[in-house]
Parts: C-alpha cells; structure tokens; sequence
C-alpha cells in the first residue's frame, strides 16, 4: 500500500454518509491499482472497526472523461437483517457481535445463567436456545 493512499483512506473514514471523494487516477491501469490499495486500506481498517469499514464503497468511475477512484459513505448495518415468514411477514432481526462474544466467553467460562442475564440485562428468547436449551 502505498502513502498516497493511506492518506486519502483516512480523509475517507472522515466522510459522513452521503459524502465521497473523488481520487484523479492517470489512467485505467493506475485506476485499477488505486482501488486494489484501497480495498487492502479497508481491509485492515475493518479489523479495528467492521461496520464503518463496510460503510465505505470503492468504485471506479469515468467522469468528464477522466478515470477517478471514488471513496464514498453509505448507511449500511451489518448486522441488521429481515426475515420473511412463511405467511409473507416480516420481521427485524439484529446481531450485536460484542454481546454475542461476551454471551460466549461467560458461558465457557461456566457462569450461571443467572450471573450472564444480570450482566447482560436478559437474554433473548434465540440465546436462551442456542445457550441454555438441554440437548
């Protein structure tokens, strides 16, 4: 990875949603060499924070006849998803990784179910079968 990519990949982890920059490439073969160093930029950025790393969008684009590199925000929750019934209803679903790993570390290291629901303020009805359902 370059500098001159680490330092527009910070300028993009600034952007708010909606917002992008657009990095002049020479082109086609610098366009595509750009955004290969930005997505191994993103890469390692999404070790440290998943859900902002996947807000940001890499795109080649062609604009006034010139190639550019566009790093742009969009909303996106990961972790936050649909289910349709059987009945064609639909219902929320969220996934919160930092509870569900501390939900497994307490239970691996063998802490009551009572302990884990005072920590954690309750359990839902899907961690109560996946944790403490008899099998």
């Amino acid at each position: 990875m370059s500098e001159v990519s680490a330092l527009w990949f910070e300028e993009a982890k600034k952007l708010e949603v909606g917002e992008a920059i657009f990095v002049r490439a020479a082109n086609k073969k610098e366009q595509t060499a750009m955004a290969n160093e930005f997505e191994a930029e993103r890469d390692d950025f999404s070790i440290i924070d998943p859900v902002h790393a996947s807000q940001i969008f890499i795109l080649k684009t062609l604009k006034d006849g010139k190639q550019y590199v566009v790093l742009e925000r969009r909303f996106r929750s990961p972790f936050v998803a649909f289910k349709k019934s059987s009945d064609g209803k639909f219902s929320k679903i969220e996934f919160d990784p930092e509870r569900r790993r501390m939900l497994q570390l307490m239970v691996r290291d063998k802490k009551t179910r009572e302990e884990i629901e005072e920590i954690l303020n309750g359990l839902t009805d899907e961690e109560v079968t996946m944790f403490f359902s008899e099998k």
